[in-house]
């Protein structure tokens, strides 16, 4: 019996597309950040207040790519054929397991990229989200909490999947997720991106809707957002940090009295995730074990799908562009 030749062309024309539409994506959104900030600037001048508060950045940061550089992405991608999956739906107990397992796995993730970091930038690195999470412009709740769930959800779950998943389930979640985690373009994202990613990926290839890993998203983000900046405004820790060194205990004591219900609801708060964290790290053991692939019907042959989804012109190119500035990040203060 002679053994099937199977066509890898087409397969790897389709995540080389893939890459080349998120390298446009990149380039777009770059070249109309740039016209953003020019333009005002040969308006008004830089002092205005467009530059002097941070509407200015987010504006500038992220219209360019929701309402500009997504849309000619999307019509790149239109040229390759899409599949949605089939349509299943997921339970509020199931929906909680995964926020669990979510959670667990960007606090991991979180650590392992701050501490790879901090080793190869010799500490110099800093985490280019810390100060977008504790701005306080309403505009950050809008991007990180409703938007930027919605439209990164719709890129990397919805369109990338729709037209990769035929070729296996498991390339096509690995591959979502790991051009999720490069987009972010720092390492102290990278990993709890791409590894949230795998989650999100895998729950939209069972259940063919991005409207659960979009409320994951969701939550996820306003946890980090909003919930956590709020609690750091309950007292002020480098008061508390200058009082302790000082060692005036009678002016540590009754600033803790003062502050007292601050700190009862930030630990109540920190005991709550250091729970959630245990509990989705069990899950995620259980899960793991009884975890399985299902077929698809253009699957890629056994020893095929690396280099069928990676060594393309394509995919190359938007590893190579996400490394530069990915290495960039780790030495721009």
């Amino acid at each position: 019996m002679e053994e099937k030749i199977i066509d890898l062309k087409t397969p790897k024309k389709t995540f080389s597309t893939v890459g080349f539409a998120l390298c446009v994506y990149i380039a777009v959104g770059i070249l109309v950040q740039l016209a953003f900030l020019s333009v005002p600037a040969l308006i008004w001048g830089k002092d205005n207040w467009y530059y002097n508060t941070t509407w200015g950045q987010w504006i500038s940061s992220f219209v360019p790519m929701y309402l500009f550089a997504l849309p000619v992405f999307a019509l790149i991608m239109r040229a390759l054929p899409a599949k949605r999956p089939a349509e299943n739906r997921i339970n509020v107990g199931k929906m909680f397991a995964y926020f669990l397992i979510s959670y667990c796995i960007i606090y991991a993730g979180n650590i392992i990229g701050t501490v790879l970091s901090l080793v190869f930038s010799a500490g110099k690195a800093q985490n280019p989200i810390s100060d977008l999470a504790m701005d306080i412009n309403p505009l950050k709740v809008v991007v990180m909490v409703i938007l930027a769930p919605l439209f990164e959800e719709l890129i990397f779950r919805k369109i990338i999947l729709d037209r990769i998943g035929k070729y296996g389930e498991k390339t096509a979640v690995i591959v979502s997720a790991f051009a999720f985690g490069l987009l972010h373009q720092n390492l102290f994202q990278f990993f709890y991106a791409f590894g949230v990613g795998l989650i999100f990926g895998y729950i939209y290839m069972r259940t063919g809707k991005i409207r659960y890993s979009v409320i994951l998203h969701t939550i996820i983000n306003f946890m980090g957002a909003v919930i956590a900046p709020w609690l750091l405004t309950l007292f002020d820790i480098e008061k508390l940090l200058n009082l302790t060194q000082t060692g005036a205990n009678e002016e540590i004591m009754a600033y803790i009295f003062e502050i007292l219900p601050g700190l009862l609801i930030y630990f109540v708060y920190t005991f709550i995730l250091y729970g959630i964290v245990i509990a989705g790290f069990v899950l995620l053991i259980i899960k793991l074990t009884k975890f399985k692939w299902n077929k698809t019907e253009e699957e890629l042959p056994k020893g095929t799908a690396f280099k069928t989804a990676y060594i393309n012109p394509g995919m190359i190119c938007y590893i190579l562009v996400c490394t530069v500035f990915i290495i960039l990040a780790l030495f721009t203060t």
